[in-house]
C-alpha cells in the first residue's frame, strides 16, 4: 500500500523521473491520462451528447417522446463511430473542467505544478458561465431530455454542475490563494440559495431542485448543494448557509432506507440504487460534518457506508453499478469508489486499502494503451469510448486524490 510519494527532497529539486518513481503507479497512470486530456484541450464526447449533432436539430427530434430514445441510443450503443458519423464535435464540459481543476490542485499540493493549468481552467469556466444568469452557475455542453421529466437546454444551469465547479474553485482558492476563484464559488452559493426551487421545505428539512425550472426531488443533488453551502458557510460563518445545509442533510437522512441505502430520488420512477450516487451522498454527509462539526447524522453515515462497502463491490475491487447485479461495470463507479474510500480513510482503517484495490482493478481492466479509461465493461463486451466528463476527468481527479491521501499517510 506504499505510494512511495515524495519522502525527502523537495519536489522542485527532483527530476521528472525521480518524481514519477517516488509517486508510484498511480502517478504514472494519472500522468499519462493528464497528457491525453491536455492534448485534447479538455474537450471530448459524452454519453448524452448525441443531440449536439447538426443532423439531429429538428423540432420533431427534440420532442419528449423522441429525444430520450436518441440520447439513450448514444449512451448505450453509440460510441465514437456513431458520433463521428453524425458529426458530433468534441466540446468542453464545465463539470469536466472542474474535476480537472481539483486534480491539478492535488498535484500542486504535492509539488507537481498545476498553477498555469488551473488559471487557464478558471478562465475557461468564466467563459462557460450559464448565459443570462446574474450569479455564477454552470450547466452541460449538450441539450438533454429525459424519460423521467428533466429537460436541460445546452449550458442551462443545473445544481450538480454548479456545485462541482464551485468546489473546484474553492480547492483552487485553498491551494493557490486565489481570491477570484473563491469569489466565483461564493457567487455560485448565491445561485443555489436564490435560483433553485426548494422542492420540499419545512422548518426541519428541505430539498434543492436540480434546475431553476423544475421541482425535482433527487437525494444526491440536494445533498451536494447542502454540502457546498456548509463549506461556504465555514469561510465567512454565514449562519443561514449552515441552516440550509443542515436541513438538506436532514432530508437526505429522512430518505435513507432501512438497510442504509438511498434511492436515486423520491419519485416512484426513481427507485433504483446505484453505487456512485450513494458515494455522492456519503461524501456530502462527511463534508457537511467536517465543516460544521455537527455529528447529528453519524448513524446515517455509518449505515450508508456499511451498505456501500458490502453491496457494491466484487471481491477483486470491481465496483458494481447497482447493488443487486454486477454489470455494467462503469468507470464512473470506479472513480467514485476511489474518492469515497479516500474520504472515509480517517473513519475506516480499511478504507485506504479499499481505495487502492478499486484503483488497481481499474488500472488493470479499464485503462487503454493511450492512458484513457473505458466507459463500461458489459457482461459480453466492453465499450471503450473515452468519454471526457464521464470517465477521463473523473479518473484524473480520483487518482490524484488517492496519491495525495497516500502521501499524507506517509508523512503522518
Amino acid at each position: 500500500m506504499n505510494s512511495n510519494a515524495c519522502r525527502s527532497a523537495p519536489a522542485a529539486q527532483l527530476s521528472l523521473l525521480e518524481r514519477v518513481a517516488r509517486a508510484g503507479p498511480y502517478y504514472a497512470a494519472s500522468d499519462k491520462l493528464r497528457s491525453w486530456i491536455e492534448t485534447q484541450h479538455y474537450a471530448g464526447y459524452e454519453p448524452y451528447d448525441l443531440l449536439n449533432s447538426p443532423y439531429l436539430r429538428g423540432r420533431f427530434l427534440r420532442l419528449r417522446f423522441v429525444a430520450p430514445w436518441i440520447i439513450q441510443l448514444g449512451r448505450r450503443l453509440g460510441g465514437l463511430r456513431l458520433r463521428r458519423w453524425l458529426k458530433v464535435t468534441p466540446s468542453k464540459n464545465p463539470k469536466a473542467l472542474a474535476l480537472c481543476l481539483s486534480a491539478y490542485c492535488d498535484l500542486a499540493q504535492r509539488g507537481f505544478g498545476g498553477r498555469s493549468e488551473s488559471l487557464a481552467l478558471k478562465a475557461e469556466l468564466l467563459r462557460l458561465n450559464s448565459p443570462g444568469e446574474q450569479c455564477c452557475s454552470w450547466g452541460y455542453d449538450w441539450p438533454f431530455v429525459s424519460f423521467r421529466g428533466a429537460v436541460l437546454p445546452k449550458f442551462s444551469p443545473n445544481c450538480i454542475a454548479t456545485c462541482f465547479v464551485a468546489n473546484a474553485l474553492l480547492d483552487m482558492g485553498d491551494t493557490f490563494r486565489d481570491d477570484e476563484a473563491v469569489a466565483m464559488a461564493c457567487s455560485a452559493g448565491e445561485f443555489i440559495t436564490t435560483r433553485l426551487i426548494r422542492s420540499v421545505e419545512s422548518p426541519q428539512s428541505l430539498c434543492f431542485s436540480y434546475t431553476p425550472t423544475q421541482a425535482t426531488v433527487i437525494y444526491n443533488n440536494s445533498a451536494i448543494a447542502g454540502a457546498l453551502l456548509a463549506r461556504l458557510g465555514a469561510i465567512d460563518r454565514r449562519t443561514e448557509y449552515f441552516d440550509l445545509a443542515r436541513r438538506s442533510m436532514q432530508f437526505l437522512a429522512d430518505g435513507q432506507n432501512c438497510d442504509g441505502s438511498w434511492y436515486y430520488g423520491a419519485g416512484r420512477w426513481q427507485r433504483w440504487i446505484d453505487s456512485f450516487h450513494t458515494g455522492y451522498n456519503l461524501c456530502a454527509l462527511l463534508e457537511y460534518q467536517r465543516n460544521t462539526a455537527d455529528a447529528s447524522f453519524e448513524r446515517q453515515i455509518q449505515a450508508g457506508y456499511d451498505f456501500y462497502k458490502t453491496s457494491f463491490f466484487r471481491h477483486d475491487g470491481a465496483p458494481k453499478y447497482y447493488h443487486d447485479r454486477v454489470y455494467p461495470i462503469d468507470i464512473h463507479c470506479c472513480s467514485q469508489a476511489i474518492l469515497t474510500f479516500c474520504a472515509f480513510r480517517d473513519r475506516d482503517p480499511e478504507a485506504a486499502a479499499l481505495a487502492c484495490r478499486s484503483a488497481n482493478w481499474a488500472l488493470q481492466n479499464m485503462q487503454g494503451e493511450d492512458g484513457t479509461f473505458f466507459y463500461q465493461r458489459k457482461h459480453l463486451w466492453t465499450d471503450r469510448t473515452p468519454y471526457m466528463r464521464w470517465g477521463q476527468s473523473w479518473m484524473f481527479r480520483a487518482l490524484t486524490r488517492l496519491e495525495q491521501v497516500l502521501a499524507e499517510s506517509e508523512r503522518s
